[in-house]
C-alpha cells in the first residue's frame, strides 16, 4: 500500500504542484491511528515552510490528545 501511495503521490504532486517530489506520505501504525483499516495520507507540499506548518499542526494535535483535550480513541498499550 505504501508503494501505491508513493506512486499516486508523485503523480498528483507533479500535476498540482509541478514537482513530483513535493509531497509527504504519512502512515500511522495500528496503535497511533484513529480510523480502522489500512490507509495513508498524502499531503502536497510546495516548500519547507509548508512542511514545517504541517509538522506544527500534527504536534499540536498530538499534544492536545496527550493531555486529554482532544478525543483519542486509539488502543492503549501500557
Amino acid at each position: 500500500m505504501v508503494t501505491l501511495g508513493i506512486e499516486f503521490a508523485k503523480k498528483i504532486a507533479s500535476e498540482f504542484v509541478g514537482d513530483a517530489e513535493a509531497y509527504a506520505l504519512l502512515y500511522s501504525g495500528y496503535s497511533a491511528r484513529r480510523e480502522k483499516g489500512w490507509h495513508v495520507h498524502i499531503v502536497l507540499l510546495g516548500n519547507r515552510r509548508k512542511k514545517a506548518w504541517l509538522y506544527m499542526v500534527f504536534a499540536g494535535k498530538n499534544c492536545l490528545q496527550a493531555i486529554g483535550l482532544r478525543k483519542d480513541d486509539s488502543p492503549r498499550i501500557e
